[in-house]
């Protein structure tokens, strides 16, 4: 192995190893003392440093110059929204908050230059949610460490007589004053941002499934599957429900057909219901909850009508109303305008894209059909979830987007791919990104009218 290939895999390395910090946040969890010196930082610098080096060197990275100009402009919109608004001293510093995404996008493309490349970075994103997973279990049910990975809710009933102190263990507290939601640490600290990061991960277990080694199924994929399963019930997260049912739609419907599906699907929504999967709390538009939803939904029209250029500004959302937007697509409208939500959805139609080709088109068997399949699945169920969690700009979304991009950047460089011209074709989304915008607000609206029929 020569000097240089030593040195990209050393810092391949320590990128997997910021990829791990990233999800799991060990030193938030365990060596609380070692945050002062930065660790996570450090082991940022050191991976982007050698990677970017790697990339001038020899102009290698797993994307397209689509991707990055996309990037480029959605900065820019976030810079414009606030400027418009005459908020010059806030521009940087929404630049800075999102920057932190953004570089997670080029992280990734500038580390994952092949297809063991990709599988290996999403098996450590999937082990290390595995592992909150599994710690978020421990502490509902034994009280070690609940106060990180347990949140305490308390419910909308103010008849219930709360306990004064917290209970040490959430599974055994019988009070029915408090909603119990295990969470994860860092960017994950919000048990909806947990769960949706556990159904993104959770379509990555295919990778270890083997043809007729059942046992070897079982233990690999059946039991860390239903413990991640279980645990996105312990969140408590009805969009979660949704997007576990996005995933068995597209996982099955092949097979079963789309009327065998929606049955399977009501069975398993009704069996969410059952077992508390949402914690007692109603699905309808006119829930509580749901109807404030739909309510700030309708702000988020409004808002975009007030200026519909470049929007009422990065992060300004919450200062014209007392809720967040709940859904990622009126989040991105309303604040950043029809100008960067141009940008922004540019880059989910490039995602869906890049990865529906590499479903398509690679031979069937291949490392590139089922990464392809498997990420597919990943951003079907991340976005089915976005559609009611405002998470516009989260860095879990630009990583999964750098890597659908990866996996058609690295499927176009394989032999395996070498004579299929589909999958090289130039990418086309212009257009079919101005429908998408059309759509996903006439599907708000949609939303915001049968809810006000309902309610009459």
């Amino acid at each position: 192995m020569s000097k240089q290939a030593e040195s990209v895999s050393f810092v391949f390395f320590v990128f997997l190893v910021y990829l791990c910090f990233l999800y799991l946040r060990p030193i938030e969890l365990f060596a609380e003392w070692l945050a002062d010196y930065r660790p996570m930082l450090i082991i940022w610098l050191i991976a982007f440093g050698g990677s970017l080096v790697h990339v001038l060197r020899h102009k290698d990275a797993a994307s397209s110059a689509t991707h990055y100009w996309l990037l480029f402009w959605l900065m820019v919109a976030i810079a414009l929204s606030q400027l418009w608004q005459g908020k010059f001293s806030e521009a940087m510093a929404a630049i800075a908050d999102f920057s932190a995404s953004m570089l997670l996008f080029f992280l990734i493309s500038f580390n994952v230059l092949s297809m063991r490349r990709l599988r290996i970075a999403c098996i450590v994103i999937l082990m290390s949610l595995f592992a909150v997973s599994v710690l978020g279990i421990t502490a509902y049910h034994t009280g070690y460490m609940s106060e990180e990975l347990v949140l305490q809710q308390r419910k909308d009933d103010w008849t219930i007589e709360a306990p004064k102190t917290r209970p040490p263990i959430p599974a055994e507290d019988k009070s029915g004053a408090f909603l119990w939601r295990v969470r994860g640490v860092g960017i994950l600290n919000d048990p909806n941002d947990f769960a949706q990061a556990l159904i993104m991960a959770m379509p990555m277990l295919w990778w270890f499934v083997r043809k007729g080694a059942w046992i070897r199924n079982l233990l690999f994929v059946g039991v860390p599957g239903a413990l991640m399963g279980y645990c996105i019930t312990l969140t408590n997260s009805r969009g979660a429900m949704l997007g576990i049912g996005s995933l068995l739609f597209f996982g099955i419907r092949d097979k079963l057909g789309n009327l065998k599906t929606f049955l399977l699907l009501g069975a398993a929504v009704g069996g969410f219901l059952v077992i508390g999967a949402t914690g007692g709390r109603a699905m309808s538009t006119q829930e509580r909850s749901a109807e404030e939803r739909i309510e700030a939904w309708y702000e988020g029209i409004n808002m975009l009508k007030s200026s519909p250029l470049f929007g009422i500004g990065y992060g300004g959302f919450t200062d014209r109303y007392y809720l967040t937007a709940h859904n990622s697509f009126v989040l991105g409208f309303a604040e950043l305008g029809m100008f960067g939500y141009f940008f922004w959805m540019a880059l989910l139609v490039l995602g869906f894209t890049t990865v529906g080709r590499v479903a398509k088109y690679a031979p069937r068997g291949s490392d590139e059909s089922l990464s392809g399949s498997i990420l597919r699945s990943s951003l079907v169920g991340y976005m089915t979830c976005a559609w009611f969690l405002s998470r516009t700009y989260q860095p879990v979304l630009f990583g999964l987007l750098a890597l659908c991009t990866a996996v058609w950047v690295c499927a176009c460089r394989s032999p395996a791919c070498a004579d299929i011209a589909p999958l090289r074709e130039p990418l086309k989304w212009t257009k079919i990104t101005l429908v998408a915008m059309v759509i996903s607000i006439a599907a708000v609206d949609g939303f915001i009218i049968m809810h006000r029929i309902g309610g009459a």
